[in-house]
């Protein structure tokens, strides 16, 4: 079938150009009429409550919220600006007055107000809220930001106060250098890579170019069909899609690619080679891809709605990227030939036998031992995920930015919770002031409650503002919200009245509710998928029984060395609440995909006449370097993101877990396993020797056996060596 796909695309490779770039085009112009000159910020996500259920009660706070009190729903973003002295000393009345008035002053455009300024109460910092007009991510925002520090710190000036800006929208600022860095850096590694792999600059270049077109369309698709459903993207879908289209895309041209200049060595002109490369991989690609797809689709059953469209929107980007690797990038290579890779001609003559030669002789001779070595590293690495521990704060700063460095002048006179205050909504009759004030007074009485804050009450609705003893997203703050905050704004409600407990704290208790499920329902379904494309493809029962336990186990290995690194290493209290789920995905799918491509060529082997040792050996030593490329490539992209505030956990477990499929996986345990059980891996199906005719002895014989066929894959030449 691919053989025909491939024949049909090289036919007509100019047809199949223009009709990307046309379909590409006209989704980015679709874009511009339905989203606005925004792009996809126009549908980001601002507040997790657009990603829970309504039955939450956070959500039903936000909800009354919006109706009760209209002017505190405004979707303008905030920072707060903090004063204090430059020798840390007590504000006096005169630094006080001197504060307010530069305060006063503040605003232009893209400010909506500054408000007044409040004392802490130890009497060492003053902070204000400052409101835009614009939404978080919105360049007047951005360039707001930077217009408010300079005009407030000229205003200090000569003056013993200093001041900075804190808050969701001074951080965004400060993350923007590192936003740029991460995709920079990712775009440069992959490459240093492709030229480093293939000795040829076009080849990069020409991978970057189609990737950054298909993933323009891709992009524009996700976010026109936010717009249309009326929902909106958080952070970890726009942060986690370019790296997804750039890294699972190049896997894919590099997978083809290896194939194609494999063909060529043969002497097979351009399109034969093409058409060749296609029928020996594409279906391969395909069903990698399709188990990829199905693992992220699993998140489809999540309660929590960022995952519901995460999951879609990175099952789409891969599927679109499957469809270029086998249509465009065809298309382009058969039309340049053996011109793609000048100026290396090194790529014309059979590479020696290199490391992954070497890996498949000692896995054919030593196939128990082997496989035991790979899962003493996982056992080692995975003992450690049972120290596993969520983190729900979120707001991450970078380190040495000035909202970090606010921040800490901000906690050393208000409570941990300033930023992040707990809103408990009352609506009934007869809430008057003085009742209202009771109940505050009864909820301060409560360990997690470190200051009462603002209180409100207009006879029907009532707002009391809490700010907590403890960080906001720590697990203390959490439980706390459970087990003792929303029983008791409940038990002393004035007769009569509904509680609704609001604010981020109640909302991240809502989401570790959520996820837990999530946990428990998710990962058994999104193996029972990938286990299905894996039945389908192979159509036994063994092999994918022992390779989605080989993924299990890379995935909690991963996890482990997360757990080591973060908690252990750099001693944080928790990781990203999203990341078990992220990894799993990510690993599961990626290690699937590698292994669907080594095992492959192994039954290919097989069904070549060779017996399951020299199957193995000769599987890694043609196939082992492809997916050794890819793998480095993606695990590249995603140690991009280690740099990022938000993203840097999710980043290095991934480029760990990547590595860890490839070179543990895929390269030691699934071969050595498939050695030990020969032919009966693929059980019921039968993997004899394939029927040839003459005309196609030389394609059905094993590659050992073809003396024209190089002696090691393409890239043992270069970094896998």
């Amino acid at each position: 079938m691919f053989e025909r796909w491939g024949s049909a695309v090289v036919r007509h490779p100019v047809r199949v150009i223009v009709t990307w770039l046309v379909v590409v085009m006209g989704l980015g112009g679709l874009g511009y009429l339905v989203l606005g000159p925004e792009g996809p910020a126009a549908v980001s996500g601002q507040n997790e409550t657009d990603f829970l259920p309504e039955s939450y009660e956070s959500v039903r706070a936000a909800r009354f919220a919006e109706q009760a009190f209209p002017s505190d729903a405004e979707d303008g973003a905030t920072a707060v600006l903090v004063l204090s002295r430059v020798d840390g000393a007590a504000l006096g009345p005169a630094d006080q007055a001197e504060g307010r008035e530069a305060v006063a002053g503040l605003g232009g455009a893209g400010v909506r107000g500054v408000g007044a300024p409040s004392l802490s109460p130890n009497g060492k910092v003053m902070l204000a809220q400052v409101t835009f007009t614009a939404k978080l991510g919105h360049p007047e925002v951005s360039s707001a930001v930077s217009r408010l520090r300079d005009d407030t710190a000229e205003r200090l000036s000569g003056t013993p106060l200093r001041s900075g800006y804190t808050g969701a929208a001074a951080v965004a600022k400060d993350t923007e250098r590192l936003d740029l860095l991460v995709s920079v850096g990712m775009i440069v590694m992959i490459l240093i890579l492709l030229v480093v792999i293939f000795r040829s600059p076009w080849v990069a270049l020409l991978n970057l170019l189609i990737i950054a077109l298909v993933g323009q369309g891709a992009v524009a698709v996700i976010a026109i069909a936010a717009k249309l459903a009326g929902t909106t993207l958080d952070g970890s879908v726009t942060g986690l899609l370019p790296v997804v289209l750039f890294g699972v895309g190049t896997d894919y041209v590099v997978f083809l690619l290896y194939r194609y200049r494999e063909r060529l060595r043969l002497g097979e002109d351009r399109r034969t080679a093409m058409v060749a490369a296609l029928g020996r991989v594409g279906s391969a690609i395909g069903v990698s891809a399709l188990a990829v797809a199905v693992s992220f689709g699993a998140l489809l059953l999540s309660g929590f709605g960022s995952f519901q469209i995460l999951g879609p929107a990175l099952a789409f980007a891969v599927l679109v990227m499957v469809l270029a690797g086998l249509t465009l990038i065809p298309a382009v290579f058969s039309l340049l030939g053996h011109r793609a890779f000048w100026p290396s001609k090194a790529w014309r003559n059979a590479p020696r036998a290199g490391l992954a030669a070497r890996t498949g002789l000692l896995v054919a001779r030593r196939p128990a031992a082997v496989a035991l070595a790979a899962v003493a590293i996982l056992a080692a690495l995975g003992s450690a995920a049972l120290a596993h521990r969520p983190s729900y704060d979120i707001e991450t700063m970078p380190a040495g930015t000035e909202s970090a460095r606010v921040m800490r002048w901000l906690e050393s006179g208000f409570p941990a919770g300033t930023l992040s205050p707990t809103s408990v909504y009352l609506s009934g009759p007869g809430l008057t002031e003085q009742t209202v004030a009771a109940y505050a007074e009864r909820l301060s009485a409560l360990p997690i409650v470190g200051e009462v804050g603002a209180v409100r009450a207009t006879g029907q609705t009532a707002q009391v503002e809490l700010l907590l003893a403890a960080d906001p997203f720590s697990a203390r703050a959490l439980d706390a919200m459970e087990q003792e905050l929303r029983p008791a704004a409940h038990a002393a409600a004035p007769p009569g009245s509904i509680v609704y407990v609001g604010g981020e704290t109640s909302i991240f208790a809502d989401i570790r509710a959520v996820v837990e499920v999530d946990l428990r329902v998710i990962l058994p379904a999104a193996g029972l998928l990938i286990g299905l494309v894996l039945l389908l493809m192979l159509r036994g029962v063994l092999a994918p029984a022992y390779l989605l336990g080989a993924v299990v186990g890379g995935f909690v290995a991963t996890l482990g060395a997360a757990v080591l690194v973060f908690q252990g290493a750099v001693g944080r209290p928790g990781l990203t609440f999203t990341l078990p789920l992220i990894v799993y995905m990510f690993v599961a799918s990626i290690g699937t995909d590698y292994n669907i491509l080594i095992i492959a060529r192994i039954r290919e082997e097989l069904r070549g006449g060779a017996s399951r040792r020299e199957a193995v050996r000769v599987a890694l030593r043609e196939a082992g370097p492809p997916v050794a490329a890819a793998g480095v490539i993606l695990a590249a992209s995603f140690g991009a993101l280690t740099i990022s505030a938000t993203l840097a956990e999710v980043g290095f477990a991934v480029a760990v877990g990547v590595l860890l499929s490839t070179f543990v996986l895929s390269w030691l345990l699934v071969p050595a396993l498939t050695a030990l059980l020969g032919r009966a891996a693929f059980w019921p199906a039968r993997v004899g020797r394939t029927l040839a005719t003459p005309e196609t002895a030389a394609e059905t014989a094993p590659a050992s056996a073809r003396e024209t066929e190089p002696a090691g894959g393409p890239v043992s030449a270069t970094m896998v060596q």
